[in-house]
C-alpha cells in the first residue's frame, strides 16, 4: 500500500514520477525483498509515466563495475555516493518501514525534503 500524508493514495501525475526508495539495509534481514516489493507496489499503483530507481539494482550494477574496474568491492561510502547521485535527479520519495532507524534513510529523506520531493511511504500488504 502507498501511502502519503498518512493516506492511501492511486498515483496520477501527467509529468513522469521518478521514485527513489529509501529504507533500512545495514544490518537489516532480508532488505532486498523489501525493496523488491516496494517496487513491484508502486509499479501496480502508478497510473502515470514513472522511473523507479531502486538500491538493490543501484548496488548490484556499483558492485559489478567495481569487480571489472577495481577487482574488489564497493564501501559503505560508494554505495551512498551512488544513491544520492541518483535521489537528486528524483521528484519523489518512497519510504519504507522503519527507515528512521536507518543513518542512510534518514539522510536520504532530508536531502528529499530539502530537495521538495513527494514523500511517500510503503507499507507491505
Amino acid at each position: 500500500m502507498i501511502l502519503f500524508n498518512g493516506k492511501p493514495v492511486k498515483l496520477t501525475h501527467k509529468k513522469c514520477l521518478v521514485i527513489y526508495i529509501s529504507g533500512g539495509i545495514t544490518g537489516v534481514e532480508d532488505w532486498q525483498n523489501a525493496f523488491m516489493a516496494a517496487e513491484q507496489d508502486l509499479s501496480q499503483h502508478l497510473y502515470a509515466p514513472f522511473i523507479i530507481f531502486n538500491p538493490v539494482k543501484i548496488a548490484k550494477n556499483l558492485e559489478y563495475t567495481f569487480k571489472i574496474q577495481k577487482n574488489k568491492m564497493p564501501e559503505y561510502t560508494d554505495y551512498m555516493r551512488e544513491d544520492i547521485k541518483l535521489l537528486a535527479k528524483c521528484n519523489a520519495i518512497c519510504m519504507l518501514p522503519g527507515w528512521k532507524r536507518s543513518k542512510g534513510a534518514r539522510l536520504e529523506y532530508r536531502i528529499a525534503k530539502i530537495l521538495n520531493m513527494q514523500v511517500l511511504e510503503w507499507q507491505p500488504n
